[in-house]
């Protein structure tokens, strides 16, 4: 058999899951702050010292009853990239109305017709966990949504690498 490839990588499965994510997407940005802050080991001190700020500061902007010190942004991101925990991102993106999902890496590595295949694989995948989903007239599980939400962003995903498989195939203009 010629031609055939097969990728796999090293992607989180439909059953893990961040805490508290889903509470986040539709709170108020600095509780959204404040919830890293509760939810990642070693607390404030921790997060300051990996951030490269003083704790009391810290302290201080993520508390939600001070006014007189304020996060910024390029603080909120660094929140966010030294805990791990993408809060204040998700409760921007719903209360833009918009929808926030990880980013999977391209596993087609640029190959037009392995970007085609996974797509075809995705749209598969997320038919079946949906199927099975909705079988039968009883409540679906959390595990069966979350199977579907996975299976959703994989699909997602697959469509984005399938366009950028098929976007670096157009010839570029001169001039």
């Amino acid at each position: 058999m010629t031609g055939f490839s097969f990728s796999a990588a090293a992607l989180p499965v439909y059953g893990e899951k961040q805490p508290h994510a889903d509470i986040a997407r539709g709170m108020d940005v600095l509780d959204a702050a404040f919830l890293i802050a509760q939810e990642c080991p070693g607390g404030v001190a921790a997060l300051a010292q990996r951030m490269g700020v003083s704790a009391n500061t810290l302290q201080h902007k993520l508390n939600p009853n001070n006014t007189s010190h304020h996060l910024t942004l390029k603080e909120a991101l660094a929140l966010q990239v030294v805990s791990g925990l993408p809060y204040v991102l998700y409760a921007m993106s719903a209360a833009l109305d918009h929808v926030c999902l990880r980013s999977r890496p391209d596993v087609a590595d640029g190959d037009a017709w392995e970007a085609y295949r996974f797509f075809q694989q995705s749209i598969g995948e997320l038919t079946a966990a949906t199927a099975d989903a909705l079988k039968g007239d009883g409540p679906t599980s959390a595990n069966a949504l979350r199977r579907v939400e996975h299976q959703a962003n994989e699909a997602i995903a697959g469509i984005s690498a399938l366009v950028n498989a098929v976007a670096v195939r157009v010839p570029k203009r001169e001039g």
